[in-house]
């Protein structure tokens, strides 16, 4: 099943468990890093509900999603230090747009990778854009039979290591009730 995304844009926020997945995600980003004076990379932002945690904090935050409908969702947040971008994430995007100049300290992504058409070139890009020591962390599904957007912690850790992240930890931090029942959360976490 394929989602399309901008169609569900302005009901996003009103299923709680978004808002859940996206405050325990925040607490786990919490544990790992500093986030005072970072430079943040939100990939897949949606809304931006992650951005909007983190923007009180960071130095800035470029977010970027490939649906419209969410950045417009974004937009309305008015986040004086978040550049929102609407976009796929590729090496001709980065190599071109102004907000990609300069390294991140983080790149995070809330139940993104896990739709990605292409996980590893993603991972690639994502470890191309950090500044030395600088982490990339995501909370995607765990993956389970018949469900859409989860991923295996051996995929990730093979993914997040091919792609040249050292340090690299997946674990399962928590649980989220959903539409479809209980899933289980994963985050991978590598560092350049």
């Amino acid at each position: 099943m394929v989602r399309d995304w901008d169609k569900c844009a302005t009901e996003w926020e009103k299923d709680t468990g978004v808002a859940l997945y996206t405050e325990l995600a925040f607490a786990e980003l919490q544990q790992l890093i500093d986030i005072k004076r970072k430079r943040f990379f939100d990939f897949g932002c949606g809304t931006g509900l992650l951005s909007q945690k983190l923007s009180p904090l960071a130095k800035d935050i470029v977010a970027l999603d490939k649906s419209e409908a969410m950045i417009e969702e974004l937009d309305k947040k008015y986040l004086e230090n978040v550049e929102p971008v609407v976009d796929h994430l590729s090496r001709g995007l980065v190599a071109q747009h102004p907000a990609f100049r300069g390294q991140f300290d983080c790149v995070v992504a809330c139940a993104v990778c896990g739709y990605l058409d292409n996980f590893q070139e993603a991972a690639v890009i994502v470890h191309s854009l950090l500044e030395e020591e600088g982490l990339f962390v995501h909370w995607d599904y765990l993956a389970e039979d018949g469900k859409e957007g989860g991923l295996s912690q051996q995929l990730v850790d093979k993914v997040l290591r091919g792609a040249g992240f050292e340090n690299v930890a997946v674990s399962v931090p928590f649980e989220i009730e959903t539409e479809e029942g209980p899933r289980s959360v994963l985050m991978g976490i590598g560092e350049k």
